[in-house]
């Protein structure tokens, strides 16, 4: 009897592997078979095996029952009755919750019947991540020469497979001397997921973080670099592996501007490492730009440096950028550029003209507060000697308005507010269509009489 349910099972299993890709093979619940000595016993609890498939969602949960009992008599009229009880997980239910097969014969039972039950709620792989058990009783309703009976069983699982694992490569470009920082990414399968290089390799200097896919570092070397990269998943599986080719294409670095061009300055600055220079962040607000204009003029007290023979007589020295970030009332750049001033030099700009007629948001505030950042040309370093007066209208008695010019304020300049200017000018820049890009600064001064 023992022997046959061993070959019965092993049958089946074989059939469940060839058959389905998202069903277990049957597994046989311990002790497989449980043997009733005179064929009565019980109840006996037979321990089920866990559902192990790592990011699967159960849906179905089979269990297979079988009956038999041996060494009767060839004049006997055997009746054996085996029930069977699954008493786990909690919170499942069974259909049927019991199952009585009945086994009759002489010598032997012949072919032993089966029956089996269906989990038919409370199915998930969280209630199925322990074993559980099935209670097994047997009994004679008729006869006395029974020497064995048995009750066997074993579980299916059906199953919907994790989703299949994919992998995408980094961004495709950098250049020399240029912070990189991209990833590579992976979907589906187990989470987590453990990334390498088994092919080529990354620019000089990139790193890629194993755990996390990151891909970091200032590239050195110009030129492109094909790779190729691997993922496996928590699993450890080849259904939770893949691999994917890419290529990272580092350009060398454009040279710098010339000291007399400030294009596009305003989204490059960097904050320094030691001290802010002196007057290298000045601020100040304009009002009542409904019942008139204000303007700002800007020079450059050659802290710097400048020319032995004044300018054009020799090479540019001492040059700086004033970037020019326009904020209205609610927070929001609106506008962004630069200009050039040279040591000496006067420049100026009206604020209705130049920095709120051609807003990001397409808005004409009212009132605006003006930032000033002074940089090197071409290096993005933070620079001294800027120096700034604006004018703004106040409300006056009888409906007028008196207008008043002051210094802007040296403030100081924080890595946070720097980086905060700069990324959004950079993205007015890059994605604004020429939206919030406001004038550059005119050579001479504006004051009251010419507004």
């Amino acid at each position: 009897m023992l022997n046959r349910l061993i070959v019965i099972s092993l049958g089946l299993f074989l059939l469940s592997v060839a058959a389905y890709a998202n069903t277990t093979p049957p597994a046989d619940c311990a002790p497989f078979p449980v043997i009733f000595a005179g064929g009565t016993g019980g109840p006996t609890p037979v321990s089920c095996p866990a559902f192990s498939v790592p990011g699967a969602t159960l849906t179905g949960v089979a269990l297979t029952f079988q009956a038999d009992y041996q060494f009767g008599c060839s004049t006997c009229a055997n009746m054996v009755l085996v029930t069977f009880v699954p008493t786990g997980p909690g919170g499942v239910t069974w259909s049927p919750s019991s199952q009585t097969l009945t086994v009759t014969g002489g010598l032997s039972s012949g072919t032993p019947p089966t029956g089996g039950s269906n989990a038919t709620a409370g199915i998930s792989a969280a209630a199925f991540a322990a074993p559980f058990n099935v209670n097994i009783s047997s009994s004679v309703a008729t006869g006395g020469m029974v020497a064995t009976s048995s009750g066997a069983v074993s579980v299916v699982y059906t199953f919907t497979p994790p989703p299949a694992i994919t992998l995408s490569c980094p961004v495709s470009s950098g250049t020399v001397g240029v912070s990189y920082s991209s990833a590579l990414v992976a979907t589906g399968g187990v989470p987590g997921y453990t990334f390498s290089i088994i092919v080529g390799g990354l620019p000089p200097v990139l790193m890629l973080n194993a755990s996390t896919g990151a891909i970091t570092g200032t590239p050195t070397t110009a030129g492109p670099f094909n790779f190729t990269a691997k993922v496996v998943d928590s699993t450890g599986t080849s259904a939770g592996t893949t691999t994917i080719n890419c290529t990272i294409t580092i350009a060398n670095m454009p040279p710098p501007p010339p000291p007399t061009v400030c294009n596009g300055s305003a989204a490059t600055p960097i904050f320094p490492t030691d001290a802010v220079p002196e007057n290298a962040f000045l601020i100040r607000y304009a009002s009542n730009l409904d019942h008139g204009d204000s303007v700002i003029n800007i020079t450059n007290s050659g802290l710097n440096g400048a020319p032995l023979n004044g300018p054009g007589f020799g090479p540019p020295i001492g040059n700086i950028c004033a970037n020019v970030y326009t904020f209205s009332p609610d927070e929001q750049l609106i506008s962004c550029c630069s200009c050039l001033v040279t040591p000496n030099a006067l420049v100026s700009l009206s604020v209705d003209n130049d920095l709120i007629s051609n807003t990001l948001t397409g808005v004409r505030p009212t009132s605006v507060v003006v930032k000033l950042v002074a940089s090197l040309p071409g290096t993005g370093a933070l620079a001294g000697g800027m120096l700034a007066w604006g004018t703004t209208l106040h409300a006056a008695p009888a409906a007028s308005f008196n207008l008043t010019e002051t210094p802007f304020t040296p403030a100081t300049l924080s890595a946070g507010e720097l980086s905060s200017i700069t990324n959004r000018c950079s993205n007015i820049i890059g994605n604004g269509s020429t939206f919030g890009i406001c004038r550059s600064c005119r050579t001479g001064g504006l004051g009251a009489d010419r507004q």
